[in-house]
Parts: structure tokens; sequence; C-alpha cells
């Protein structure tokens, strides 16, 4: 595990809405901000927003541009604006819910533990049977270095059906279940579905997750929880 969501670092998900925004001008500053040219990514960005403010996708990539730039504050209220927007472009609760995703992961990153909470909890109410949406919750809820934001119980539980949708085969998600059960203090558990974990690591995923699932397991074995960012 390199990250607390384990499925993209911070905003990777808005990377992936690239292409779903079908706007050449869009898709021209994602190119730019990939190349590592930020500011001449969020001048286009700026441009496209001018033209027509209402374009949540636009405010979605310009939060993208600006977490590059290393300008939080000013990503954060630039997500709020996307999905405040996206809310009455009427688009799909799915979509809906990767922005909350988005924004609870990049809270997440920030320390801002409430917020993650908040905009995780929406996410998952907007699709409570999507694995991913449901181990993000999960995960914060075991592992966050912030006390008043763990609870192994809630963790347990939407950590469970996640891996329960997934069919017990998603290593993310089993990962999750172990580190849910280390919180709620119960390191059998913990260990013996951190083993299993790691038997159902995809081969692509072995060389970036199987160290940091070792650690977890040597970890729970010495009767210790994981604590994340």
């Amino acid at each position: 595990m390199i990250c607390w969501s384990k499925e993209a670092q911070g905003w990777g998900s808005v990377w992936e809405q690239r292409m779903t925004i079908g706007q050449a001008a869009l898709d021209d500053a994602y190119k730019l901000a990939a190349q590592g040219k930020v500011n001449e990514a969020l001048d286009m960005v700026n441009r496209i927003i001018a033209d027509n403010p209402n374009n949540w996708r636009a405010h979605f990539l310009k939060a993208a541009v600006l977490v590059l730039a290393e300008r939080r504050d000013d990503a954060l209220r630039e997500m709020d604006q996307s999905i405040r927007l996206a809310h009455h472009s009427n688009v799909s609760a799915a979509l809906l819910s990767e922005l909350y995703q988005s924004k609870g992961r990049s809270c997440i990153d920030y320390g801002r533990y409430q917020d993650a909470k908040r905009a995780l909890e929406t996410a998952v109410h907007l699709q409570p049977n999507d694995p991913t949406t449901l181990n993000d919750l999960a995960w914060m809820f075991a592992t966050a270095q912030n006390k008043q934001v763990r609870n192994g119980r809630r963790a347990v539980s939407l950590a469970t059906k996640a891996c329960r949708l997934g069919g017990w085969t998603n290593a993310f998600a089993i990962d999750t279940l172990a580190a849910a059960y280390a919180e709620s203090g119960r390191f059998d558990e913990a260990a013996r579905y951190e083993q299993l974990a790691m038997q159902n690591l995809r081969p692509e995923d072995r060389k970036e997750q199987l160290g940091g699932m070792q650690n977890r397991l040597q970890l729970y074995e010495s009767g210790q929880p994981y604590r994340g960012q």
C-alpha cells in the first residue's frame, strides 16, 4: 500500500475523467498538465471557464491542475464548485459519487479528515454498492491518523460489504478488511485476511503492493494496528 485509497493517489481519478470531457480544449489543457506545464494548463482552463462558467468539467479539471500546482485550498474550492455545478447539471449518481470520492481522497491527503468523512459518506450514499467507494471510506475509518475519525466497527462493516461485492477476490478490499479488524483489536483475523489479500494480488500489482501488505501482516502478528497518513 502506497496511499490510503490504494487504487488512485490523490486526484488520480480526476485525470481519468479527461476521456469523458469530450471537449478538445479541455483535453489539450489536460495534456499540458500531464507534461508538467501547469501554468499553461491553468491559463487554458481559465479561458474555458471564462467562456462557460457553468462547465462543471472545466472546474473539475482546474481542481486537478491546482493540486499539481500545490494550491490546496484553491483546489478544494474548485472541486466544490464543480460538485455544485454537476448537481445543477443532473449528472448521474455514479459520476457525482466519483466527484465526492475525489474530494474525499484529497481531503485525506491534506489531513482534513472531517471534510473527507463528509465527502466519502456522500459518495457511499450515492453509490451504496460500489466496492471502490465503500473501500475508500472503510480504509479511512480503519487507518486514519486522527483517532476521532477511526471507527473499527464501521470499517469492518463497509469492508466486508466491499469484499462480498468483489466476490472475495479483490486484494485491496480484503487488505482493508484486515486493517479494519486490526483497528478493532481482532489481530488474528487481521493477519488471516492480510494473508488472503496477498494471495489475491494480481501479478501486475505485486511489485507495488506486496511489500506494504507484508509490513502490515507483521504489525498484525505483533498485535499492532496499521496507521496510514
